[in-house]
């Protein structure tokens, strides 16, 4: 009994060191991890690369630019691997450098920005190019091309369309007469002149077209109003305000009632927001609105195309616009399915 019970003392033993010389063990990875397991067991993968995004957009307050950065968000939501940082420059050019510098400084991997004025910006969208960090520019050029990429709106086109309506209004090609007044928007960016320069172009050709008005609205509703409001003391005769967005076009609408002359003008703006142009357009204030395409969501795409390797189709991508009228505004609301 004794040498069967020191055989078995023996038997376990030599199993023990067995397995230990055979390296067979349970030790861990580190705390709260799983056992390493057999050779050739495939370990978990990774975590994906999380993008980190900045953006700067000029000023958050505007309603076009609130859509904006809500479709840009909404588009961002779809991408676990991007961490999107959004900044308002809150209309301040040298905010938006400021901006600009602490995501270079930061390192980013991609920067979207929306310049507040093109020749404020050039310089900082320069040096995140030279920092080797991919910019995409949208809706509003700087005065460089050192930079990945474009995105917005075709405002000469939208212009240029804005002004095919205005002939048509006025009695058509080579027929149209009347006088138009226009309001700008901020002077110092390009979209302002590039929706002058198209719309110019068009009327231009129509010796009995007068185009008047060159004050700065700024895109604000009220400062459309005030220039209004000053130029129905002076000019006697205006058949259609061109506004280069729908809210100084409505803040001319508005002064227009309050000198009781709304009855003898036609109000043309550009955006076509839902909440804005659109229902303007519907109550019959506005007579019509061009789309100008919030760029955010493409731009979003652009970025990350470039940051998996890569590269847009253009450097210049540019939006299409669309005419909305009382005949075409429920159309156009069906479709994007905000009706």
């Amino acid at each position: 009994m004794r040498s069967s019970h020191k055989a078995a003392k023996c038997l376990v033993l030599a199993v023990m060191i067995g397995l230990i010389a055979g390296g067979v063990s349970c030790k861990r990875d580190g705390p709260g991890e799983p056992a390493t397991g057999p050779p050739g067991t495939p370990k978990p993968s990774p975590p994906a690369k999380k993008w980190h995004i900045g953006f700067s957009q000029c000023t958050a307050t505007e309603p076009w630019r609130v859509l904006f950065n809500q479709l840009l968000e909404r588009e961002a939501a779809k991408h676990p691997e991007v961490e999107l940082e959004i900044l308002d420059a809150q209309d301040r050019t040298e905010e938006q450098n400021a901006q600009m510098e602490a995501l270079i400084n930061k390192g980013v991997d991609a920067i979207l920005i929306s310049p507040k004025e093109s020749a404020g910006l050039t310089g900082v969208v320069k040096r995140a190019t030279e920092a080797g960090i991919p910019v995409i520019v949208l809706d509003r050029d700087v005065e460089t091309e050192d930079y990945a990429c474009f995105v917005g709106g075709d405002n000469t086109e939208i212009g240029r369309e804005a002004g095919k309506f205005a002939v048509e209004v006025l009695g058509g090609e080579g027929k149209a007469k009347g006088k138009i007044y226009e309001i700008w928007g901020g002077k110092g960016s390009t979209p302002a002149h590039e929706r002058h320069d198209g719309f110019a172009e068009v009327v231009g050709k129509e010796p009995g077209i007068t185009l008047v008005g060159e004050q700065d609205g700024d895109w604000k509703q009220k400062k459309g109003y005030d220039i209004m409001e000053a130029a129905l003391k002076i000019e006697k005769d205006i058949d259609i305000v061109y506004a280069h967005n729908d809210p100084m076009a409505f803040g001319a609408y508005l002064a227009a009632v309050d000198a009781e002359r709304d009855e003898e003008i036609k109000f043309v703006g550009i955006d076509a927001n839902p909440d804005e142009g659109c229902k303007w357009v519907k109550e019959g204030k506005l007579t019509a609105t061009f789309v100008y395409p919030p760029p955010g969501e493409k731009g979003l795409q652009v970025a990350l195309e470039i940051l998996e390797g890569g590269s847009p189709e253009q450097q210049r991508i540019y939006l299409p616009t669309r005419r909305i009228t009382q005949e075409t505004v429920d159309d156009y609301l069906r479709d994007k399915g905000m009706l």
